[in-house]
C-alpha cells in the first residue's frame, strides 16, 4: 500500500524471469511494497478517492470508518450499533455501511467555515440510489453519465461507482458537472504537496487524518498587528519580526487520531522555518488561535508538548466529545447514505419510532455540546463557530421515517441557533421574526469577535460580552475606535439571544410531550 493504502501489485512469479535486471527490478519492487506496507498508518485503499479532490481543497480528511467501529474501543462501546440507536452520541456519523471516506473542504480561513464541502465515501455494498431518490423525495437524475440525488441543504449525492458515492454541499449543480468532468479519468492526486504529505506520508497514521494547508494565508503585516497587541505576549522579550516571519510562514495543520483502547491524538503545526527561539511562546499562542477560531478542543491545554525542527504537536487521550468535535469539522451530509437496511422486519411505526428517537436524542446532543462550548470558549468567534456547527449538523442529520414534526422543529431549532451565532458576530437578532421561524437563508458577515472580557463576568452564559471586531485585513491599530462602535451592538442582543434560547429549550419541550403521546413512550 502507499501512504493511504493502496494495494501495490505484486509482481510476475521468478521462474517467468529471465534476466538478472528483471531479478533486481523484482526485487526492488517487492522492497518497495514491504516498505510502504510497513509504513501504511491502517489498511484502507483511497487513492482513487483522493483522485478525485479538487486542487482548490485546503483541508482534508481520510477516514477509515471501518477501522473506527473495529478498534478495541468501538467495539467495546458498539459504535456501530449506536449509530443507529442514537446517531448523535456515535462518534462517526457514518453508517457502518461505509468502509473508506475521504472529506474535502474549501475553508475560508479567517471565518474557519467552509465554502463548499465534499465526501467521496467508498460503501461495503453498492448503495441503493434510487432509495435515497424515494428518502429525500426527489427524482433520480442522471449527471455527466452519473447517478444524481439532489437533497435539501443545497446536498447532492452522485453514485461514482457501485459502491463509490461523492456528497457535496454549498455548490451549484453546474459547479458539481464541472468537477465531475474535470476528475473522469483522473490517476493522481491534485492536491497541493502539504496536504499529500500529511496525508499519505511516512508519518501519517491512525484511523482519522485531518490536514489542513495554511501555505500563503496570513499576511505577515497582520500577524506582525496580532503580536503586538496580544495580551498573551504583553511582559513578554521577543525578536518581534522573527517571531511574526515564523508564524506567517506556516505551512500547515496535521490532526490525527489513533483509536486502540483509547482515543490517542496528535495535532501538529507545520512551519517553513526553525521553532527553537520560540518554544516557550508557540504553544500558548497556538492554543489561544484554536481558541479564537472555535476549534478548541478540552484536552489540549493539558497535552504533551514536542517541538521538531520546524514543527510544534500536541499529545493527548481524547475523550469521546472532542473525537466528535474534531470529526465535525469537515462533514457533507455524508449521515444521509444509510440505505435502511438495519431497519429489517420491523413494523412501520416501530421503524418511524427509533428514527424519531435517534433523531431527538441527537439534536439533544447538540444543544448541550454548544452549551458546554459556549461556556468554555472565551471570544466570540469562538461562540459563533460551534453554534454555527450545531445548526448544520441538525440540518444535516439523516432524516428518513422522523416524525413530521420533529423535522418541523429541528428546521426551527437550526435557524435560531444561526441567528445567534450571526448575532455573535454583530449582526442584530429579529426575536419577533425568529419566534415561529421554520426556515429562512442565513448570511454570515466576515468579521471575527474578540471578547475583552472575562467569562465570569458576562451577563450571558451563551456568548454575551464586550467586544470588538477585526476587519480581516487591518494595517492600523484602531481597536479602540472599532471597539467603541460594536460593542453596543453586542451589548443590546444579550437579552434577546437569551430570548432565543428559551424559545428553543421550550420547543424542545413542546416536541417532546409531543412525541411522548403519539408513541406512548417516554422520549
Amino acid at each position: 500500500m502507499t501512504g493511504a493504502g493502496r494495494i501495490v501489485p505484486l509482481p510476475p512469479a521468478f521462474a517467468e524471469v529471465t534476466s538478472l535486471s528483471k531479478v533486481v527490478a523484482m526485487t526492488r519492487r517487492i522492497l518497495v511494497a514491504v516498505v510502504l506496507l510497513a509504513f501504511s498508518g491502517s489498511a484502507f485503499a483511497a487513492d482513487e478517492l483522493f483522485w478525485r479532490v479538487p486542487a482548490a481543497a485546503n483541508a482534508v480528511a481520510l477516514v477509515n470508518v471501518e477501522g473506527l467501529f473495529n478498534s478495541k474501543l468501538g467495539v467495546k462501546q458498539n459504535w456501530g450499533r449506536r449509530y443507529y440507536s442514537d446517531y448523535a452520541s456515535g462518534l462517526v456519523a457514518f453508517p457502518p455501511t461505509v468502509q473508506t471516506a475521504v472529506l474535502a473542504a474549501k475553508i475560508d480561513a479567517e471565518s474557519i467555515s467552509a465554502e463548499w464541502e465534499l465526501g467521496l465515501v467508498r460503501m461495503k455494498q453498492p448503495f441503493a440510489m434510487r432509495k435515497l431518490a424515494e428518502k429525500e423525495s426527489t427524482t433520480l437524475e442522471k449527471l455527466e453519465g452519473h447517478s444524481l440525488v439532489v437533497g435539501d441543504q443545497r446536498a447532492y449525492f452522485i453514485e461514482l461507482r457501485p459502491q463509490t458515492v461523492a456528497v457535496t454541499n454549498h455548490q451549484s449543480r453546474q459547479d458539481v458537472a464541472r468537477w465531475l468532468r474535470a476528475t473522469r479519468d483522473s490517476q493522481q492526486s491534485a492536491m497541493s504537496d502539504y496536504l499529500n504529505e500529511a496525508l499519505n506520508g511516512p508519518e501519517a497514521k491512525g484511523q482519522y487524518r485531518l490536514a489542513l494547508d495554511l501555505q500563503d494565508v496570513l499576511h505577515l503585516d497582520h500577524v506582525k498587528l496580532r503580536l503586538q497587541n496580544s495580551p498573551l505576549l504583553k511582559n513578554e522579550k521577543f525578536d518581534l519580526d522573527e517571531l511574526a516571519t515564523l508564524i506567517a510562514g506556516v505551512r500547515g495543520l496535521q490532526v490525527q487520531v489513533e483509536v486502540g483502547e483509547s482515543i490517542e491524538g496528535s495535532v501538529r503545526i507545520d512551519f517553513a522555518s526553525e521553532t527553537a527561539a520560540f518554544t516557550r511562546l508557540l504553544p500558548k499562542l497556538a492554543l489561544s488561535a484554536f481558541e479564537k477560531n472555535g476549534v478548541a478542543i478540552d484536552e489540549l491545554p493539558g497535552a504533551k508538548v514536542q517541538f521538531g525542527e520546524k514543527s510544534l504537536t500536541f499529545e493527548c487521550t481524547l475523550s469521546e466529545t472532542s473525537l466528535r468535535q474534531i470529526i465535525s469539522l469537515i462533514q457533507p451530509s455524508v449521515g444521509h447514505l444509510d440505505d435502511g437496511s438495519a431497519d429489517g422486519e420491523s413494523s412501520r411505526q416501530a421503524i418511524e419510532l427509533t428514527a424519531s428517537q435517534r433523531f431527538y436524542k441527537a439534536i439533544q446532543t447538540q444543544l448541550a455540546d454548544v452549551e458546554k462550548q459556549a461556556r468554555k470558549a472565551r471570544d466570540y468567534a469562538s461562540s459563533a463557530h460551534w453554534f454555527e456547527t450545531a445548526a448544520k449538523k441538525i440540518s444535516q442529520l439523516p432524516s428518513r421515517d422522523v416524525d413530521p414534526e420533529l423535522l418541523n422543529c429541528s428546521t426551527s431549532v437550526s435557524t435560531k441557533l444561526l441567528a445567534i451565532s450571526r448575532s455573535l458576530r454583530g449582526v442584530p437578532l429579529d426575536v419577533g421574526a425568529l419566534q415561529f421561524a421554520k426556515k429562512q437563508e442565513v448570511y454570515v458577515y466576515p468579521n471575527n469577535f474578540y471578547f475583552n472580557t472575562p467569562w465570569t463576568n458576562r451577563p450571558f452564559r451563551y456568548g454575551a460580552g464586550y467586544a470588538f471586531a477585526l476587519n480581516r485585513v487591518e494595517y492600523h491599530n484602531n481597536f479602540a475606535e472599532i471597539e467603541a462602535k460594536q460593542a453596543s451592538v453586542i451589548a443590546e442582543s444579550e437579552k434577546d439571544r437569551q430570548n432565543i434560547w428559551g424559545i428553543i429549550v421550550d420547543e424542545m419541550s413542546v416536541i417532546r410531550s409531543w412525541l411522548s403521546r403519539k408513541f406512548e413512550t417516554e422520549f
